[in-house]
């Protein structure tokens, strides 16, 4: 296994949640820019998920059809250019049209270097591949909201899109100079009239499904601990936002860890096994934070021991998706894609049902239901 070949696709991997989640830091300065109030401003992260979300549906197809390599090049391309959109901006409107070219360049990342991994590595080491996988995403979710900030004091919020333009163009540039000799199976058929029947034949390949909303099961419930969680520490203990992201912040810092652990464990003792593992401490943290009251230095370890539960849970999911269909691989995880991250979409949705009047309580239980469902569907395909 060649490590340069997959060094392009691991920072390939990290542009998204970086572009993502790193904006968070500067919602407050678009508002203060713009004259709008933050509802408002944060519909930049809203323009960016959708169209990530929805076209991922195609963009799977999209390379399988056509040609996988030219076809990530693509996304590279038009993430590039929806960043320096985004940062000529003149306008907030302007700015959420960046937003959206970004999200659709990204959408053609994920599912696509998430194949092409699997493609290049063996079976056999695979998991630990994707470990790697999951450590790139999870530094990307991280990290975006330290450098976003950081940048913006330098040199103002148009500094973090020149930066993440900048990475992506020197990403795509290591990407031909070191994979210009991959050339994952396509299917050759080039005519977009063939890329509906794909979908349907990836959605419904035999283990997809159950895999797919065990992934957005597990999304909603985590999403849901964070975001419900971060509400409540604020309105009823009056916890600062520095100490409620601090506290967040753990769950990513242990997911660094836990990922490549996750995935040599995966490979030696069987992605299920793990997966099962991963959903046990996830549980157990939640069932804690259910049972103890409120300590600050007590709740941070159990933020910690969230963050390891579901990143092995990631990894372990992850991996088994880019295994389930070799000859469908990049339709594959783009169905798959595109049903996990509309997981976390819909959690604050689904979960506000349970939250009103700050019952966090009935949140807690509705996400344990969340993970157990996640790991009933993820164990099904074991017989598949």
């Amino acid at each position: 296994m060649n490590l340069n070949k997959l060094i392009p696709l691991y920072i390939g991997a990290a542009v998204g949640p970086l572009g993502g989640f790193g904006v968070v830091t500067i919602i407050p300065v678009f508002a203060g820019v713009w004259s709008i109030d933050f509802a408002a401003a944060s519909l930049a992260i809203t323009f960016y998920m959708v169209p990530f979300i929805a076209i991922q549906i195609f963009s799977g197809p999209i390379a399988y059809l056509f040609d996988v390599r030219k076809t990530l090049l693509m996304g590279f391309a038009v993430y590039t250019l929806g960043g320096i959109v985004a940062a000529v901006s003149g306008s907030f409107p302007m700015l959420l049209a960046g937003r959206i070219v970004q999200g659709i360049g990204g959408a053609f990342l994920a599912p696509i270097i998430m194949a092409m991994v699997g493609e290049l590595v063996p079976p056999a080491h695979l998991g630990k591949a994707m470990g790697g996988l999951g450590l790139a995403y999870t530094a990307g979710v991280t990290l975006g909201p330290a450098i976003s900030g950081m940048l913006e004091v330098r040199y103002g919020w148009q500094g973090f899109f020149y930066f993440l333009s900048a990475l992506t163009a020197l990403t795509a540039v290591l990407f031909m100079i070191w994979c210009r000799d991959i050339r994952p199976k396509t299917d050759g058929r080039q005519s977009l009239l063939n890329i509906f029947p794909l979908i349907r034949r990836a959605f419904f390949y035999p283990g997809v499904p159950f895999l797919s909303f065990a992934a957005f099961s597990l999304f909603v419930a985590y999403i849901g601990i964070m975001t419900f969680t971060a509400d409540y520490l604020k309105t009823v203990f009056s916890l600062t936002s520095d100490k409620i992201g601090y506290m967040l912040s753990l769950t990513g810092v242990s997911g660094l860890v836990m990922s490549p652990i996750a995935g040599i464990l995966g490979d030696r003792f069987g992605r299920h096994k793990v997966f099962a593992g991963g959903m046990i401490v996830m549980l157990a943290a939640i069932g804690l934070m259910l049972a103890l009251p409120f300590e600050y230095g007590l709740f941070m370890i159990l933020f910690l021991l969230l963050g390891a539960g579901s990143a092995t849970g990631w990894t372990s999911l992850n991996t088994m998706a880019v295994q389930a269909s070799p000859e469908l691989r990049t339709p594959v995880t783009s169905a798959y894609n595109t049903i996990k991250f509309s997981g976390y979409a819909f959690s604050p949705v689904i979960l506000s049902i349970f939250y009103g009047g700050s019952r966090l309580t009935a949140v807690q239980w509705a996400c344990i239901g969340a993970i157990i469902i996640s790991l009933i569907l993820a164990l099904r395909t074991r017989r598949i």
